[in-house]
């Protein structure tokens, strides 16, 4: 979900800080997904336990 956001903001806004907010976000989902994917699956688990 964050991905796609960050894509529908790219090149869609007129300031240009808009591109430079989303490119940290990609570059960081582009890299390092399996090991986002991992800490969110394992933060869900230990929410449902508490």
């Amino acid at each position: 979900m964050i991905l796609e956001i960050s894509k529908q903001i790219e090149g869609h806004t007129i300031c240009a800080l808009g591109d430079g907010a989303a490119w940290p976000v990609q570059g960081l989902i582009r890299h390092f997904r399996p090991e986002i994917e991992a800490r969110m699956k394992k933060y869900a688990e230990q929410a449902v336990r508490n």
